[in-house]
């Protein structure tokens, strides 16, 4: 692609002026001084049925995992 291609695309980008927001990025409200970021990759079939179950328990992921991490921890 040329730079006269390249620009003339950026200057369609901008003249189309989307209404509506692709995504809308909310800031974290509350962050707990004693949390850490963590990640892992987890098997697709057991993270579908962990969501599942904490729908159903109107809880989070996050406090289901921690709550079995303490389980474990605690044997």
């Amino acid at each position: 692609m040329s730079k006269t291609e390249f620009n003339n695309l950026i200057a369609q980008a901008r003249a189309s002026k989307l209404d509506k927001s692709i995504q809308k990025v909310v800031p974290e409200t509350s962050i707990d001084k004693n949390e850490k970021q963590f990640s892992f990759y987890i098997d697709k079939v057991l993270l579908r049925k962990l969501k599942s179950k904490a729908l159903e328990e109107d809880r989070s992921v996050k406090s289901i995992i921690n709550e079995s991490i303490l389980s474990y921890l605690s044997q």
